[in-house]
């Protein structure tokens, strides 16, 4: 039987440690493997404005690699990407996303853009109900 496939968008922030082009091309690409190494289709990366290097609402604590206490961060790399995956394969990829010491903060959801637009047109299409007589029965 053939595992069902879903959309997902995944929001996530490299950790403003990595400062050069490379080392955020670098994060990027592992993240885009772990995607890939579990079956998934990446559909679109986005790291440029409104995305990019931004400053934090709040400070986030969190473990550096190589560090053994926590540290503040103020602001972060955002990267947007949407891509396909079993629904099956979503606890492996949290679990990289986990381990990657380059990853502080991810935030992962169905995508259900193609589903809204999909009923928009489905109504579009049905003949309008004539009006009833009133009585809710």
């Amino acid at each position: 039987m053939r595992e069902r496939r879903r959309d997902y968008e995944m929001m996530y922030i490299i950790s403003p440690m990595r400062t050069g082009e490379e080392e955020i091309a670098e994060s990027i690409n592992r993240v885009n493997q772990s995607i890939t190494s579990l079956g998934g289709e990446i559909t679109a990366v986005q790291q440029t404005p409104p995305w990019g290097r931004r400053k934090f609402a709040y400070a986030i604590r969190e473990y550096a690699e190589g560090e053994t206490s926590r540290r503040i961060f103020n602001e972060g790399f955002y990267v947007l990407v949407s891509f396909t995956l079993a629904s099956a394969q979503l606890s492996e990829l949290e679990r990289s996303l986990k381990l990657n010491d380059s990853v502080l903060r991810h935030l992962l959801t169905h995508d259900e853009s193609h589903l809204t637009t999909r009923r928009i047109e489905e109504r579009r299409e049905r003949p309008e109900r004539p009006a009833g007589d009133g009585s809710d029965a």
